[in-house]
């Protein structure tokens, strides 16, 4: 009788119990959902506001009554986030832990003197009241909860191919927002230019439409170093690193979209590859503005400090914009050899791929570990000191055509623009332009000046542009090396191209031809295009021009700002086609749902 009882009686319980967490449950469903709802609401409020804060000129007193709202904005999105979020500091895994542990300490920090806020006689003379500290901790919520945003976008129907172009296009519609702010430019701007600028600066191309070194004031100059920082690197990979960030986990169709945008060859490390690619990224950054820096020690520059950082992103990024009137053939930067070498190096090294980054980086540290005798796996440096064959085919192509194009520059130029300069400013100069013609743009030169097989080598110079994985347009060192072997293999009589030890895929090779025969049936369209817009604009300017937007170099013959106003929008459209990669967008709007399971009989067809 007595375990009967207590039989019914442990089942009452644990069905109470059950009952209880259910309705907990359901509560807090509905009450994360407020939270979420206010917490929507309240960012919404907070980017407007700081938009007003920052793009519009203010009275004094409307600037303190606008950072006292922001601080109310803060108390009340704070108090949603760790109503409901409290219990993932400890149920997470431990990398998204530590993140958001760190956030919310740092958010307590400044939450806390700002408890006060809703009181009648708030002054906020304390300094954890004030814009900086409050906006910081507001915007680190908002990186905290950015996860959600890569969920929304992941449930999207989109193919990754055409999420990854939607991205691009997204944030050139907001940087032409962001660009027409009163507060960011000193005279006029029309949309249309502040359209095209963000196009330029997105797709790391550098062309402009309006003198930037005199429209753009600081805040404009910076808006554009985050639009090509973001750009350079792409959207996707800032929106799948956040969510693996703050979640530890990612769809698997994210998965599918970073592995072909940096030509990883699988999606098990592909987060771990972007960690590390924004950490190289962060590092060569900022070991060039510090070189820059230093360079530019004896220059009359202003703000030098921001001129360095500016410089080394965009050199890196491959965007080719510079804050001096005339690049870097202005007065003030003219003849300083060590600053050209810098910037040349950046935008190699920038163009050359994060593969081949990472793996070099991965050689040069199991090589330190095995010069000090520190025990360790030898299958795992086998793994990590970078023996895919594309890397080698990478920076083999790459230094290859380094070399040639700098002999080749010297020479042509040598009775030209290189006949009064110094031997050791003729071949920096003839570095520094072969290496920046690849995708970056800079110039050191009037580059109409320019004999006209200089020009010539710069056409093709643009055409095989950056590695793949890069931050540089083109079609890439590998598909031309490809490209190159496989004429080779072919007039030699083989049916496969071999490359060391390893034969090539026929896909592979069916990628190269298309990737090789959309560039020039591209660049041949939009130069006839070009040519009907612009009759009266010389054909081979144009046709340079033509090669340089689909390259996304920058480098211009005719002048971006003379053409009319149709081929100024064919050049916004070649940018973001030689960003994005016509054979990425066009293969996720056209690609087949349907497979073939058919097979149809070989036919050899005369082509010869």
């Amino acid at each position: 009788m007595g375990s009967k009882f207590l039989f019914r009686l442990k089942e009452r319980f644990f069905k109470s119990y059950f009952i209880v967490q259910d309705s907990l449950l359901k509560i807090y469903r509905v009450v994360a959902s407020l939270c979420n709802i206010v917490i929507l609401i309240c960012s919404l409020l907070f980017a407007t506001l700081l938009i007003a804060r920052l793009g519009f000129y203010h009275h004094q007193i409307v600037q303190d009554n606008v950072d006292v709202l922001i601080g109310k904005i803060f108390i009340v999105t704070y108090i949603a986030k760790y109503v409901h979020d409290i219990y993932m500091l400890v149920s997470r895994k431990i990398l998204p832990r530590l993140i958001d542990i760190l956030i919310f300490i740092v958010c307590t920090v400044v939450f806390l003197p700002n408890v006060h806020t809703f009181s009648a006689d708030f002054a906020g003379n304390s300094f954890m009241s004030s814009f900086p500290p409050v906006a910081t901790a507001m915007g680190l919520i908002l990186v905290a909860d950015f996860y959600k945003v890569a969920k929304v976008i992941s449930s999207m129907k989109m193919s990754p191919p055409l999420l990854f172009a939607f991205s691009f296009i997204v944030m050139i519609f907001v940087g032409s927002g962001l660009l027409m702010l009163p507060n960011v430019h000193s005279g006029s701007i029309t949309y249309f230019q502040a359209l095209f600028t963000s196009a330029s600066a997105i797709c790391v191309s550098g062309l402009s439409v309006i003198d930037l070194t005199e429209i753009l004031t600081f805040k404009g100059n910076v808006i554009l170093l985050f639009l090509f920082q973001i750009g350079g690197l792409g959207v996707m990979a800032f929106t799948g690193l956040f969510a693996f960030a703050f979640t530890g986990t990612v769809s698997f169709k994210d998965r599918i979209l970073l592995k072909d945008m940096f030509s990883s060859d699988t999606m098990g490390d592909i987060f771990s590859f972007i960690a590390k690619m924004l950490s190289i990224t962060l590092l060569f950054e900022s070991i060039g503005a510090v070189a820059i820096y230093l360079s530019i020690s004896d220059s009359n520059i202003q703000n030098p400090i921001f001129f360095s950082i500016f410089h080394s992103v965009s050199a890196f990024c491959n965007c080719g914009i510079s804050t001096l009137p005339d690049g870097f053939a202005n007065p003030a930067v003219a003849g300083n050899n060590t600053l050209l070498m810098l910037i040349a190096i950046l935008a190699t090294f920038g163009g050359i791929g994060f593969p081949v980054l990472i793996a070099l980086y991965s050689s040069i540290r199991n090589r330190t570990i095995k010069l000090l005798h520190i025990s360790v796996d030898r299958r795992s440096i086998a793994r990590l000191v970078g023996t895919d064959m594309s890397t080698h085919i990478a920076m083999i192509a790459t230094l290859g055509i380094l070399v040639v194009g700098t002999v080749s520059y010297y020479f042509l130029e040598l009775g030209n623009t290189l006949a009064y300069d110094s031997e050791s400013s003729r071949w920096v100069k003839s570095f520094f332009c072969c290496a920046t013609a690849r995708t970056a743009g800079f110039n050191v030169s009037d580059i109409s000046c320019w004999s006209s097989a200089t020009m010539a080598l710069m056409i093709g110079i643009m055409w095989i542009g950056a590695s793949p994985g890069s931050t540089g347009g083109g079609i890439k060192t590998t598909t031309f090396a490809l490209a190159l072997c496989s004429i080779v293999s072919f007039i030699r009589g083989n049916r496969y191209i071999e490359i060391g030890y390893h034969r090539i895929g026929f896909e592979t090779i069916s990628r190269v031809l298309v990737l090789v025969t959309m560039s020039l049936l591209i660049i041949f369209v939009a130069f006839i295009l070009f040519s009907f817009f612009e009759p009266d604009k010389n054909p081979f300017t144009l046709f340079f021009d033509t090669v340089s937007m689909y390259s996304t170099t920058g480098l211009s013959l005719s002048g971006t700002a003379s053409l009319s106003t149709p081929s100024q929008v064919l050049t916004m459209v070649m940018m973001f086609l030689g960003r994005v990669g016509p054979l990425t967008l066009l293969s996720g709007i056209f690609v087949s749902r349907k497979a073939k399971y058919a097979k149809y009989p070989y036919k050899n067809l005369t082509i010869n």
